[in-house]
């Protein structure tokens, strides 16, 4: 079993669809300035009690500088309508000073840009060739004819 920042990993887990959580907020005041951040975490890793999440990200710009964010939430919070984790830390050194941040994410959500199953699969290519099928052509891309503005052409 891996360990994921001190917790040990596990394979014994009731079954959670993979996914993920956005979550936003503001750094501690240092320095006389705060940094406000938003991100999403990475899918989940079961660990013993449940999953947690890696995130990571930057801080926007305040004082002409960022912050890096990265760090593992804790296990899920059972809320009412779903779960949420707590991320909470200190951002790396920058110009002298760091901060320190403590949100709860937001709902679960889906992953975007995963391959999600399809209802009915589609034959591969390989499939249709030994088949005798002909091989399926792709759609030609539309193009349009470019106009420049400038050179009173129509």
């Amino acid at each position: 079993m891996k360990e994921a920042h001190g917790v040990e990993e596990t394979k014994e887990h009731p079954y959670t669809p993979e996914h993920v959580h956005d979550y936003y907020g503001r750094t501690s005041v240092d320095m006389d300035h705060f940094h406000t951040f938003i991100g999403s975490t990475a899918v989940q890793t079961y660990v013993a009690g449940g999953h947690v999440h890696n995130y990571a990200n930057e801080t926007r710009v305040a004082m002409d500088h960022i912050h890096l964010m990265n760090g593992t939430t804790g296990t899920q919070v059972p809320v009412l309508m779903g779960h949420v984790h707590q991320t909470a830390g200190t951002t790396n050194v920058q110009s002298n000073h760091s901060h320190t941040y403590d949100v709860y994410t937001g709902y679960q959500r889906s992953p975007r840009n995963v391959r999600r199953p399809r209802l009915f699969q589609a034959t591969s290519a390989g499939d249709k060739a030994e088949s005798g099928a002909a091989p399926e052509r792709k759609r030609p891309r539309l193009r349009l004819p470019f106009r420049n503005p400038s050179s009173g052409q129509k």
